[in-house]
C-alpha cells in the first residue's frame, strides 16, 4: 500500500495540475478551458499552506513547488506566444495598435485572410 500524500503536498500538487491544465489549453488555444482554470488555480491556491511546515514537510511541499515554477514558467512562455501571434494577426489586418477596451473598433476577425 502506498504511503498517504501530506495534504500540503497534496495542495500544491493541485495547483501544479490546474497550471499544466492552463498551458494545455494555451497550447490548444482553448479559450474554454483556460476559463475553466482560473477558478482551480484560486481553489489550488487558498489550500497552499503558508506556514507550520515540519521540515519533512517543507522537503516534500519544495520537490512539488519546483514543478509548479516549471508549469508556470510553460504558462507564460506559452501565453507571450499567444500574445504574439494575436499581435501579428491583427498587424496582417492593419490592426497593429494592441487590442482591449483602449482598442479602435476593428473589423471580424473571423475573415483573416492574408498570406504572410
Amino acid at each position: 500500500m502506498a504511503a498517504a500524500v501530506p495534504n500540503e503536498v497534496q495542495a500544491v500538487a493541485e495547483l501544479r495540475a490546474s497550471l499544466e491544465e492552463a498551458a494545455d489549453a494555451l497550447a490548444h488555444a482553448h479559450l474554454d478551458r483556460l476559463l475553466a482554470c482560473e477558478s482551480r488555480i484560486e481553489h489550488a491556491l487558498r489550500q497552499v499552506p503558508t506556514r507550520g511546515l515540519s521540515p519533512d514537510g517543507r522537503r516534500a511541499v519544495t520537490a512539488e513547488v519546483d514543478l509548479v515554477r516549471h508549469a508556470l514558467m510553460r504558462c507564460r512562455r506559452l501565453g507571450a506566444a499567444l500574445d504574439e501571434f494575436i499581435r501579428l494577426g491583427m498587424a496582417a489586418q492593419g490592426i497593429g495598435h494592441g487590442y482591449g477596451r483602449q482598442a479602435p473598433l476593428t473589423p471580424d476577425l473571423h475573415s483573416l485572410n492574408t498570406t504572410v
